[in-house]
């Protein structure tokens, strides 16, 4: 696994149901770990279109609970999931993880000394249609059976569907 955590059930990166501090400020709270950088990683943010500004993409790093989703996401609930763009060169570590490495502001930044090879950022976003299940009782659950929202995906899963023809003239490795 690359990006996400399916165990993980708390945000350890600053106030997990209050917005992220100021990126400016990251560096000065210690916040710039990979763990750190790991956990901002994930979004969640709804969607109204009757508003005039939607949550901006990683705003929110917990699903709400269903009665939030229902009276501020009539739009739809987006889920995000940023994978880290920086590599060692090594093809896998034992962990399949430590190879990667996030960008010093995730979505854009530098990549650490350690990993010098800077990737093209991948972003998964999915929007969840939640008004269909307004008026039904119960709570949104992930397949994992996480109420919290800490998914994951793997790299792997995207590039399987591509062939070397046609990712390597957009990769140039």
């Amino acid at each position: 696994m690359i990006a996400g955590d399916t165990y993980r059930r708390e945000f350890t990166a600053g106030n997990m149901y209050g917005p992220d501090p100021d990126q400016s400020h990251w560096l000065q709270l210690g916040e710039v770990n990979e763990n750190h950088l790991r956990q901002r990683a994930v979004g969640f943010n709804c969607l109204n279109f009757d508003r005039d500004e939607n949550e901006g993409t990683l705003y929110r790093h917990y699903m709400p609970d269903k009665d939030y989703i229902t009276a501020n996401c009539i739009s739809g609930l987006r889920a995000e999931l940023a994978f880290p763009s920086c590599w060692n060169g090594d093809l896998t570590s034992e962990n399949h993880k430590d190879h990667m490495a996030y960008t010093s502001l995730i979505l854009d930044g530098d990549c650490p000394d350690s990993h010098p090879y800077r990737l093209p950022l991948l972003l998964y976003e999915t929007v969840w249609a939640v008004a269909a299940f307004a008026k039904r009782n119960g709570s949104f659950i992930w397949s994992n059976g996480d109420t919290t929202g800490k998914w994951r995906d793997e790299f792997e899963r995207v590039t399987y569907c591509w062939t070397n023809e046609t990712h390597r003239p957009r990769l140039s490795w």
